[in-house]
């Protein structure tokens, strides 16, 4: 079963409208929703990603300026837990997203499949930190022209 989903899951990203690459480089023959959904996605999901045992009130913070709904208030009650535990960790995480298509779009809603690396470091992994691999599915709506995200699930 798990096998069969990341074959539709590849298949998927293949067929997708749109991809990125790390540089943050788009089709030239995307429509302006496009670009603006990936935009939107492509910033959303490095917030998610981001940690930073330093400053995580500047990251949640940066989290909920793009989220929307039950998402946002999700992310939100979920605050303190997020600050403690980068801070009792001292955790970092950087993520970087190589790669991210855009599925399903109309004037109001659209589903963005997403992949990303976070190099993560913690009081477990020693200073070099580890490279962690990512799938995201972001579902954004567009609320007061801007397109912001409702839901984040990871795929496999």
């Amino acid at each position: 079963m798990v096998g069969g989903l990341a074959a539709v899951l590849a298949a998927l990203l293949v067929a997708i409208a749109l991809v990125t690459t790390s540089t943050g480089e788009v089709d030239d023959g995307l429509s302006t929703a496009q670009r603006e959904v990936a935009a939107a996605a492509r910033a959303e999901a490095v917030a998610f990603l981001t940690v930073d045992h330093e400053d995580m009130d500047a990251v949640v913070d940066a989290v909920l300026a793009g989220a929307t709904g039950d998402f946002a208030e999700q992310y939100a009650a979920q605050r303190d837990t997020l600050v403690s535990e980068a801070v009792r960790t001292d955790a970092t995480s950087t993520g970087e997203v190589v790669a991210l298509g855009v599925g399903d779009l109309d004037d109001d809603a659209a589903t963005v499949l997403v992949a990303a690396n976070s190099t993560v470091t913690n009081s477990g992994t020693g200073p070099e930190g580890q490279v962690r691999y990512y799938r995201l599915r972001l579902d954004l709506v567009r609320e007061d022209g801007r397109w912001l995200t409702s839901a984040v699930e990871f795929v496999r």
